[in-house]
């Protein structure tokens, strides 16, 4: 055998050693940490991926200190957001509006890092019940409610993370709200006008608030309301033209 063939050999067989060597350590590691939190990975519907390769992939050992003895023994490889990118695309966090927890790295005001009963590791069963930790509750609990609100903020209208469009939104304003009520778009459903004319519901300036382009919560309350059809106010027609 060649002593280039001899090196080769010694080189292969040191990885391979090596890499046997890591895949022990790293069991070793994992094995001693469920020894005792046993109830990491078990007994929960959902588990977070990141278990599977092992509490070292995002825990550390603090330096100097000796764990489980000293107080913050254990740390992060490096801070929120910042671990989290490491595994989940950092695109899908950026956009022209962003949702604040997201702009401030707050990733677990809503997600469990290790394991839960709930979908997408959310704090909850219900998404809006996460909402509500920021939002008031109130808000969306008038007599009148907007039953696509009652199926949580994120099923049809807002994105959880970011969005191109002002609220969080999934579209623009009258797109979205056209989206269940299609049939609505050209504005008769509002009221019937003399020589066939219909109500704006775009491309006009709302006359209460002309910086703003008139869309349908010009009327409507997206969430919930105190009138029926979610009016903003009782006498809707009256916000606008005082002699109807």
């Amino acid at each position: 055998m060649s002593k280039r063939a001899v090196v080769f050999f010694i080189i292969i067989n040191s990885l391979a050693s090596f890499g046997s060597f890591f895949i022990w350590a790293s069991f070793v590691y994992a094995k001693s940490c469920t020894e005792c939190h046993s109830d990491i990975g078990k007994g929960h519907t959902y588990t977070h991926p990141a278990l599977n390769l092992g509490c070292e992939s995002c825990h550390l050992i603090s330096d100097g200190k000796k764990h489980p003895e000293e107080k913050n023994s254990i740390k992060l490889k490096s801070d929120i957001p910042e671990l989290c990118i490491q595994c989940h695309k950092e695109s899908k966090f950026q956009g022209k509006y962003v949702h604040l927890p997201i702009e401030k790295g707050m990733c677990l005001m809503c997600h469990e890092p290790h394991q839960t009963n709930f979908k997408k590791l959310l704090l909850w069963e219900k998404p809006q019940e996460v909402c509500y930790r920021c939002h008031a509750k109130e808000k969306f609990e008038n007599k009148y409610v907007h039953k696509v609100a009652q199926g949580g903020c994120g099923i049809r209208c807002h994105s959880h993370h970011t969005s191109e469009y002002p609220k969080l939104l999934s579209s623009k304003i009258n797109d979205m709200c056209a989206g269940c009520h299609n049939y609505q778009q050209s504005g008769l459903h509002i009221v019937s006008l003399p020589k066939g004319k219909v109500h704006p519901v775009f491309m006009k300036k709302d006359p209460k608030n002309p910086k703003n382009e008139m869309t349908c919560i010009s009327c409507h309350n997206p969430h919930s309301s105190k009138y029926q059809k979610l009016f903003t106010y009782k006498n809707i027609c009256k916000r606008c033209h005082i002699f109807y």
